[in-house]
């Protein structure tokens, strides 16, 4: 099955539901805290810190899901999902060397942006039964190992 193919296996639907950013204390003092909004959808919790990704789980149900993001690292971190059914540390790259977000293979669900140190946030979001890689896509973190895998069934 070549990569084109693979993305058209998908029915991805997918709706931000809400993506908010709540706020701890940390050395990370460039991206305010804010309150966060209600969680909705099947918690699925994620811890971010450099350089990696950590899920609570490595599958959910389908529909509704909300991931809990705890940014422990001392930077600034990003969470983006991604339904593809590539190995998650073999998403296209761009020039730049960060993950290419439109790349052969790839279909972007949505994003947070700019979690400071210290900070949670929450994203929900409705996926539909596949697979799912979760990264930072800051520059150099994917590529420092920023990734996590996740099934929808």
């Amino acid at each position: 099955m070549t990569a084109i193919v693979a993305v058209g296996a998908f029915s991805v639907a997918c709706s931000s539901d809400s993506s908010t950013v709540a706020g701890g204390s940390g050395t990370d003092t460039s991206v305010p805290c804010t309150s966060p909004g209600a969680a909705t959808g099947t918690p699925v919790g994620a811890t971010e810190k450099d350089f990696e990704i950590t899920l609570d789980t490595d599958s959910t149900s389908a529909g509704s899901v909300s991931f809990n993001v705890d940014n422990e690292g001392p930077s600034t971190h990003e969470f983006v999902v991604f339904a593809t059914d590539l190995a998650p540390d073999a998403l296209p790259l761009g020039s730049d060397g960060n993950v290419d977000e439109e790349g052969t293979g790839v279909t972007h669900i949505d994003e947070i942006e700019d979690i400071g140190s210290g900070c949670q946030a929450s994203l929900t979001v409705d996926l539909d039964a596949g697979n799912y890689v979760v990264i930072c896509n800051l520059p150099g973190h994917y590529k420092a190992g920023m990734h996590a895998p996740i099934t929808v069934k």
